[in-house]
């Protein structure tokens, strides 16, 4: 069984994750506040996600990468942390399909480079999740390229990440912490 990880939003109200864009229609108070994770980068909130034919902010991140694994890559870079709370999700029974989900590849570019374009992404595939779990060597090497630069790092940089357009009910999701 592949899963996928969504960290835990701070001050999650209710029992439904939402896109940013719909947060801030439902509660942006709590949008203004996730908002600020783009700060520095707020063009990639504008960005086209081609397949799904929506923006980045329409949709939900998930990372096929287990957290224990980011969390010992920022460990080994020299991040001292806490655990973290995540939520795991089964995207099968969640009926995560190409319909609804693609697959970000994370190309590589240009740490300030946001564009997006239809090469960049793949049709959502289940049987593909396992060969994006693991954590990329370019991830670990920005982690410690952020250290030296003291400056914490962007924990997804480099990672596949898993778009699904639409909103998703807590309940079923197991939570993890690592």
């Amino acid at each position: 069984m592949t899963y996928l990880y969504h960290l835990v939003p701070k001050n999650l109200t209710g029992s439904v994750l939402y896109p940013l864009n719909t947060l801030k229609q439902k509660f942006p108070s709590q949008y203004a506040e996730h908002a600020k994770k783009y700060a520095g980068r707020e063009i990639l909130t504008r960005q086209l996600i081609p397949p799904l034919d929506c923006l980045w902010n329409d949709v939900l991140h998930f990372s096929p990468v287990h957290p224990t694994l980011i969390r010992a890559g920022l460990l080994t870079a020299g991040f001292e942390l806490r655990p973290m709370q995540w939520f795991e999700a089964d995207p099968i029974a969640l009926a995560f399909n190409p319909n609804n989900t693609t697959i970000y590849l994370h190309p590589p570019k240009d740490r300030l480079d946001f564009t997006k374009m239809a090469d960049d992404f793949q049709p959502f595939d289940y049987e593909l999740l396992e060969d994006f779990s693991g954590l990329p060597a370019a991830t670990l090497a920005y982690y410690r390229e952020s250290k030296e630069e003291n400056r914490f790092p962007l924990l997804f940089h480099r990672v596949p990440h898993v778009l699904y357009r639409g909103s998703l009910s807590i309940q079923s999701l197991r939570v993890i912490r690592a």
